[in-house]
């Protein structure tokens, strides 16, 4: 073993080890000690009525009452298990990153390691504070790492079209939310590879678009076909596993009953639409430089084949789009945003793009030239943070609260 890649693990594990710290610091100062109904409701979901609607982990939390000793059908062992769960999300994140940090070849490690601080701020928060503690989206994020992870290791790679069923299994929802992380991966790499190569990633990107495509269908709009019948077995176990019984009303209309929620959840909507304004803006720094940095990255592209590869990582978080038209839960759409495009940068950074790392590496250079106050970029996230679920920060609820109450009276 060499100086250089001997010092090259030590900087690795000096790095590391404070970036560990940091992120318990993270979780102690925002865990909120509790899983919300909605999270705990989840759980009473299970495929025992039927290829039902978000009924995999139901399923399995209750296989584990079967076979582990006291009973799990109670608030106290739901706690543990999402305790448990989201442990294993940031064991997950960390086996990301390492392996991010393993691929990428340059020395300066600057631009990976900015990026994952940026990610880990919005992301340890955001799964252990009370409103996304336990969310099914915990399950997505961890499966969609470890499938930008067999994409960029270019290993078991037929694994990720099972693991994308799986999240639509999981969560329907999937499908706007995450998808777009591994869908953008395989396109990218069918479009710059050639011949058996190429052809490989396209027929894994059909597969995994049809596959998540007809399972969101029957989801949706064929799995609703008993919900009178189970409706009453799948509140009581709602009641055994929610504190003190409360169970979320809403959630098993919806996906058991097959309910439009839209009138009920009509005044969530009017509250996302008077915070997000005040969210873009306070988010704005962000904005710009993503604007700027994948705008350059298009021009560089010497082909209309790179364009349109550059230009589909661009805009492949407009898969969103639908959420943020239909529903109500604005703080999980802004963190699978931000999710989406860190994550694919690091990847591709990882890979080895090289437009991608030259045009990075150049406005961040005139960024610090620019303004002494660069460092602030990286910091200043803690103020956004942690995302809520219908409310999207608490910054945000702060500042809305006043036009609302002078004016608006949504709520």
């Amino acid at each position: 073993m060499g100086k250089d890649e001997k010092k090259e693990q030590r900087e690795r594990r000096r790095f590391f080890i404070v970036f560990a710290a940091f992120s318990v610091i993270l979780f102690f100062l925002y865990y909120g000690k509790r899983v919300n109904k909605i999270n705990t409701t989840m759980l009473a979901f299970s495929y025992k009525y039927g290829f039902i609607s978000r009924g995999l982990i139901g399923t399995v939390y209750q296989f584990l009452d079967k076979v582990l000793p006291g009973n799990q059908m109670k608030y106290a062992a739901v706690m543990r298990f999402t305790m448990v769960i989201t442990w294993i999300f940031y064991a997950l994140l960390f086996f990301f990153f390492y392996k991010c940090y393993r691929a990428y070849r340059q020395q300066n490690k600057s631009l990976l390691q900015n990026l994952m601080i940026f990610l880990t701020i919005f992301a340890v928060p955001t799964f252990c504070a009370q409103w996304n503690f336990g969310r099914l989206d915990v399950y997505l994020v961890m499966l969609s790492l470890l499938c930008a992870v067999l994409i960029l290791t270019e290993r078991a790679e037929w694994l990720v079209v099972l693991l994308a069923a799986v999240c639509v299994m999981i969560h329907q929802g999937y499908v706007f939310m995450y998808a777009n992380i591994v869908l953008v991966l395989l396109f990218y790499k069918a479009m710059s590879g050639a011949g058996k190569r190429s052809r490989k990633y396209w027929k894994l990107f059909v597969a995994t678009f049809v596959v998540i495509s007809a399972l969101f269908l029957w989801f949706e709009f064929f799995s609703h076909v008993n919900g009178e019948e189970i409706y009453e077995d799948v509140v009581a176990a709602a009641k055994s596993l929610c504190e003190k019984g409360k169970y979320h009303e809403d959630v098993i209309d919806h996906e058991i009953l097959g309910v439009d929620l839209s009138k009920r959840e009509w005044t969530y909507h009017l509250q996302n639409f008077l915070q997000l304004p005040f969210f873009l803006v306070l988010f704005s720094p962000y904005l710009v430089l993503g604007v700027r940095f994948f705008r350059n990255v298009v021009r560089q592209a010497g082909t209309k084949k790179e364009k349109l590869k550059y230009l589909a990582v661009a805009v492949g978080a407009l898969t969103l789009l639908p959420d943020f038209i239909l529903k109500v839960d604005y703080g999980r759409w802004i963190f699978a945003f931000i999710c989406y495009y860190t994550v694919v940068v690091l990847v591709l950074l990882a890979m080895g793009d090289e437009i991608m790392r030259t045009q990075l590496q150049l406005m961040t250079q005139e960024i610090r030239a620019k303004y002494s106050w660069s460092a602030l970029l990286l910091a200043y996230p803690l103020l956004l943070t942690p995302f809520r679920d219908v409310t999207i920060n608490r910054i945000v609820a702060v500042f809305s609260a006043y036009p609302n109450e002078w004016f608006f009276h949504f709520w």
